[in-house]
């Protein structure tokens, strides 16, 4: 994970999301890792995005279990990094309106959820919806504001980094996503461990021939501002 906050270092802001679990690991291995990413939050380099002690998924577990997740990691956040984070994860992407109390409840301002599964099931949403941050409704009338990753974006990334996708073809792909008017795009929001590292976890896990990922991600940020794109902070797309 060092060079995903050499990145953040170098290119940020960047939104970075992590379980309380995940830090506690880091920490009593690595503590290194935790004093610069806490100097990174306070520079703005990062900002910190929640998810829950653990990434369970919620509409599985009862509400109770859900809100002392969400407890719990707020309490590692202040610990290890000095902060709470205003933006929550929706773990999994598996989403149930009952998440939209028990996220406000935890202190959350918005939420972080894949456009493509929630547009599949609304064919009726206009195709710009996923370029602005919109509400997410509760149950009994709650909200929450609503930031979107995208799928189809990430997977772009990773293709990229993996050396299957040249970096024109990549830039090429964003440009299809200018429009009118102002519209904001997560161009990541999946795993950071599978850059430049293989953790066994599958039989179909290409092997790794060179350290050279991180590097193609970081020519890609170090070209987006020649196509007009500019970084911006998660919490700063909700202004």
């Amino acid at each position: 994970y060092h060079p995903l906050l050499e990145l953040c270092e170098k290119r940020g802001p960047l939104g970075i999301e992590v379980s309380g679990y995940t830090l506690e690991e880091i920490a009593a291995r690595d503590p290194a890792w935790i004093t610069k990413a806490r100097a990174l939050i306070a520079a703005g380099k990062i900002e910190l995005i929640g998810s829950g002690y653990s990434q369970m998924i919620g509409p599985l577990v009862p509400a109770r279990v859900t809100r002392e997740n969400l407890k719990l990691a707020n309490e590692v956040y202040e610990r290890l990094l000095g902060v709470r984070p205003r933006i929550v994860l929706v773990n999994e992407q598996a989403y149930a309106a009952g998440l939209v109390p028990l996220y406000r409840e935890a202190g959350y301002d918005a939420m972080l959820m894949d456009w493509e599964n929630a547009a599949a099931n609304h064919p009726q949403w206009p195709e710009a919806t996923q370029y602005l941050p919109h509400y997410a409704l509760g149950p009994g009338g709650e909200r929450i504001a609503l930031l979107w990753s995208n799928t189809t974006l990430f997977q772009q990334m990773q293709r990229l980094a993996h050396g299957d996708t040249e970096l024109e073809a990549y830039l090429s792909f964003l440009r299809r996503k200018h429009g009118p008017g102002p519209r904001t795009v997560c161009l990541y929001a999946s795993d950071a461990e599978i850059f430049d590292f293989r953790p066994g976890r599958f039989r179909t896990e290409a092997r790794l021939s060179e350290k050279r990922e991180w590097a193609r991600i970081d020519a890609a940020f170090a070209a987006l501002p020649g196509e007009g794109i500019t970084w911006t902070a998660p919490a700063q797309v909700l202004a």
